[in-house]
């Protein structure tokens, strides 16, 4: 499965509205900086996601976006399909086939069928918000001491949160 580009742009602008939730409203030129993605694409997007009831816009002088609904309750499927413009697998693999496509006449057709409705399931399965802190990308197991002791920024040694004694953790 190929999904465009604008699909991979709009999860990857929600997962950071996720992981920036207490920073929201979020504008799109913040996140597209944050996420390299282009400014003015990315506002194209953030009008479908208003539309898919995804996000609203505020205005004033708060403006930017933030969730219509919670992320936890926005499935990946119904993100990709929003973007897609329809059903992300409708169509059996042989279009032009004389078969008329059904599984029981159709050995290809049923194994391209069974497999879309299992990735339909676990896409559907996995939320937003979910798929924000599972992204390995911003998994934070591990952090720079830097980071986790901002008086040491000399060092660069990483913690790791799942083995680290008491020293090495940051207070």
């Amino acid at each position: 499965m190929k999904v465009k580009k604008s699909s991979a742009y709009a999860l990857h602008a929600l997962m950071y509205m996720v992981r920036h939730s207490t920073q929201l409203p979020a504008t799109t030129a913040t996140i597209a900086k944050a996420e390299g993605i282009p400014s003015e694409y990315l506002s194209k997007i953030f009008q479908q996601l208003v539309k898919a009831n995804f996000v609203k816009a505020l205005i004033g002088r708060k403006k930017g976006y933030i969730f219509a609904r919670p992320p936890e309750e926005i499935s990946l499927l119904e993100l990709f399909e929003a973007i897609e413009g329809g059903r992300l697998f409708d169509d059996c693999l042989l279009k032009h086939c004389e078969c008329g496509g059904t599984t029981e006449n159709c050995c290809i057709f049923s194994i391209w069928y069974n497999a879309t409705r299992q990735i339909n399931n676990l896409l559907k399965e996995m939320s937003v918000a979910t798929a924000a802190w599972s992204h390995p990308q911003h998994r934070f197991l591990s952090l720079p001491i830097s980071l986790a002791n901002p008086k040491d920024k000399r060092k660069t040694k990483l913690i790791n949160f799942e083995t680290a004694t008491s020293n090495d953790k940051p207070q």
